[in-house]
């Protein structure tokens, strides 16, 4: 979300519009791709915002749509995608909406019900606030209908819940409860050993919500999102979905060693990302270390048949994908490997790709891209302590005669490999 306070109507005057090219957008790496995103909200305000990261994966998820398509964000910017262009702009004020509800409550108030009237719509305009423009209420929540709020009450108006506080949307009183005694239970940010540094329900990113090392019942122990190594990366007791149960590493006898559902992973040192299907979790302790040495992703526009000579204009060659996997357990792991397609327009079946591997990896001759997401290879094993070498190649096979049916498409896509859950039990540990 962006921070009200630091924007003024200046500022917003200065910058009404800015665009990117999307195919530009697709060559860089997942920080790279922030930063660009980051970068155009700077240059629509004019001065450096707060940045909330639920605001760029929105902008991410645009990007890679298949549809054109537009969400509005904070303060009334719109993110518009339109061909290959990613357009930046405010929406126009509300001004004249704004004047007819007074003009209406003026008669109101004339007719003799001017106290309800302007307490009831003060009270709508303080409860329900969305402040990410996602169509979802996240501050003040009136949940019964009485006018006042029940769920991540804001106190004192700086747009951050101060008592009541849901985890994770899930529009549960988790956090900063207010008891009997008027106190506040189960206190986010909590030093327990007075190093001035937070041990219980810390809020990362100052907007408000715990985000680790989540005490989900209040009984002074963290239950979830633990961070083991003072990193301020989740490692153990992961939710995925905010439901406040387990989902991944769990610690079931607090040793912080994982003994159900262990998956881990570590990023690779070039900055291509990490491929985990699973949000894309961290972890230092890693069981499975996947490594990208190339982008991703393959973006391929305007591609000419694998039969047509090279020349200037025309082009034949697109980078292949290469990663590796990496077992560092004591035991055989398996995965699944998934196509993620965002675009495939091509009329035949004439735009193929092929796997080929090591140590036993999946291997594949060449076949017809898919024209959706899908899995195209399930539970391949990899033995304990070993590396498998990928590469997938993709061409636009000839067919010795005309294909004007596939000229100009476009295909864009990733890999995700997806390690398989895996159960510990406690011989494992020792």
């Amino acid at each position: 979300m962006f921070k009200k306070s630091n924007i003024d109507e200046k500022n917003v005057n200065k910058q009404m519009k800015t665009s990117m090219d999307l195919k530009e957008f697709m060559l860089l790496n997942a920080k790279e791709q922030e930063e660009k995103i980051s970068t155009a909200f700077n240059e629509m305000f004019g001065e450096e915002v707060k940045k909330d990261k639920r605001n760029i994966e929105k902008v991410m998820n645009i990007c890679f749509d298949t549809k054109d398509t537009d969400i509005y964000l904070s303060n009334g910017l719109k993110v518009e995608k339109k061909g290959n262009n990613l357009n930046f702009s405010f929406k126009k004020s509300n001004s004249t909406t704004l004047l007819y509800v007074l003009f209406i409550l003026s008669f109101i108030f004339m007719g003799g019900a001017a106290t309800y009237a302007g307490i009831l719509y003060r009270d709508m305009q303080n409860l329900n606030i969305d402040l990410d423009s996602d169509g979802i209420a996240d501050l003040n929540l009136d949940l019964d209908g009485d006018r006042k709020c029940d769920i991540n009450c804001d106190d004192n108006k700086d747009s951050k819940p101060d008592y009541n506080i849901d985890y994770r949307g899930n529009r549960r009183n988790i956090f900063n409860q207010i008891n009997k005694n008027n106190r506040l239970f189960n206190r986010i940010n909590r030093d327990i050993d007075d190093d001035k540094k937070c041990d219980i329900n810390c809020d990362t990113n100052d907007d408000g919500w715990p985000d680790l090392n989540i005490d989900f019942d209040g009984d002074g122990t963290i239950d979830l999102d633990k961070d083991t190594n003072d990193d301020g990366l989740k490692d153990m007791n992961i939710d995925t979905n905010g439901d406040g149960v387990c989902d991944l590493n769990c610690d079931e006898d607090g040793d912080d060693k994982c003994d159900k559902k262990c998956i881990g992973f570590t990023p690779n040192t070039n900055g291509g990302g990490v491929s985990s299907g699973n949000g894309g979790i961290e972890f230092e302790a890693a069981i499975m270390i996947i490594n990208f040495e190339s982008e991703e992703a393959v973006y391929a526009d305007n591609i000419y048949p694998d039969d047509q000579p090279a020349g200037e204009n025309i082009n034949t060659v697109i980078p292949p994908i290469k990663f590796t996997i990496e077992n560092t357990s004591n035991q055989t792991l398996y995965y699944d490997l998934n196509w993620i397609i965002q675009e495939n327009t091509f009329e035949s079946n004439n735009f193929q790709y092929k796997v080929e591997s090591d140590n036993n990896g999946y291997t594949k001759d060449w076949i017809t891209a898919p024209f959706e997401t899908k899995t195209f290879a399930e539970h391949i094993a990899i033995a304990p302590n070993t590396k498998q070498s990928y590469t997938v190649t993709l061409k636009l096979h000839g067919i010795g005669a005309e294909q004007n049916y596939d000229q100009g498409r476009k295909f864009r896509g990733n890999i995700e490999v997806k390690p398989e859950e895996i159960e510990f039990y406690a011989q494992d540990n020792n």
